[in-house]
């Protein structure tokens, strides 16, 4: 009849702090090596990169030429009568009057 009031400690499952924190943080430590050592193809993956620069450099270096090429042909079509002749028999098909044009077809 006279029971004794026991002395229930609540939170006897929490690890102390120390504890925990240091758990804490060897998950961190495990979570960033996982990360830094992922199974990936880190190497095939920047020698694809390098493929891609290499051939967005040659696309540049053919662009500038072709650019350089346009710039003359504009710069000559300003200047050069002989050149604007050229390009109106050419593309327009045009001619000095009393000439007379012979369009002769290959065959195959």
């Amino acid at each position: 009849m006279g029971q004794v009031p026991r002395k229930v400690l609540a939170d006897m499952h929490v690890p102390p702090a120390l504890r925990r924190w240091a758990v804490r943080l060897a998950l961190a430590f495990a979570v960033a090596l996982a990360i830094a050592y992922a199974p990936g193809n880190s190497e095939s993956q920047a020698l694809h990169l390098r493929h891609q620069l290499d051939d967005a450099r040659r696309e540049t270096r053919e662009l500038e030429a072709a650019n350089a090429r346009m710039a003359a042909e504009v710069e000559a079509l300003r200047t050069d009568a002989q050149a604007i002749e050229a390009r109106a028999r050419n593309e327009l098909g045009m001619v000095f009057p009393g000439e007379i044009v012979l369009r002769l077809e290959a065959t195959p």
